[in-house]
């Protein structure tokens, strides 16, 4: 796969939201929003790794052209409510490690407590799954969510995607290129 600079766009927009690159003037808003979105989650982030992933959120985007997009919920008179991210990275990348392997990216996303169960992240994460197989030369789409998040699986299922691999530590699915 080549890599994608200039392909992905820095903006889409659906019928409710819309999805922007991030900005580096907001790390400390997507560091917040990243640790919100997990503070539910059996292990949540601590300070220190949201604001990891929040660098890496727009390292990504520097390094490679493509990443992980703001959602933001779409408002009358341009007021915009930001609410999480969705969008991709490569597969062997995270914060703190840079890839070696270009031939995969995986979908990702997060929502914050308080806009949970509206559809947002379903639009969203369908938005850039469209937008990612209408610009890269990629076979499929991967995803993976924790099996004690059962919400996010269900996400990765009305998107599409299908169940791989269910461990206890993890459940791996995927997305082929539409005919």
């Amino acid at each position: 796969m080549k890599l994608p600079f200039d392909v992905f766009p820095r903006r889409i927009e659906t019928a409710r939201l819309l999805l922007r690159r991030p900005e580096e003037a907001e790390e400390a808003l997507y560091a917040r929003h990243a640790q919100d979105a997990y503070a539910t989650r059996p292990e949540p982030l601590s300070p220190g790794q949201a604001e990891a992933f929040a660098a890496f959120m727009l390292g990504h985007w520097d390094r490679f052209g493509f990443g992980f997009l703001v959602i933001e919920i779409a408002g009358s008179f341009e007021k915009h409510v930001p609410i999480g991210h969705a969008g991709f990275k490569y597969v062997d990348a995270w914060p703190n490690h840079w890839p070696g392997n270009y031939d995969a990216i995986e979908l990702g996303y997060s929502i914050v407590p308080s806009a949970r169960g509206r559809g947002y992240v379903t639009e969203a994460a369908q938005a850039v799954l469209a937008t990612a197989f209408a610009v890269f030369d990629v076979p499929s789409i991967c995803a993976k969510c924790s099996p004690d998040n059962p919400e996010s699986a269900a996400v990765l299922l009305r998107c599409g995607m299908t169940e791989r691999e269910a461990t206890d530590r993890m459940r791996r699915f995927a997305i082929g290129r539409p005919a």
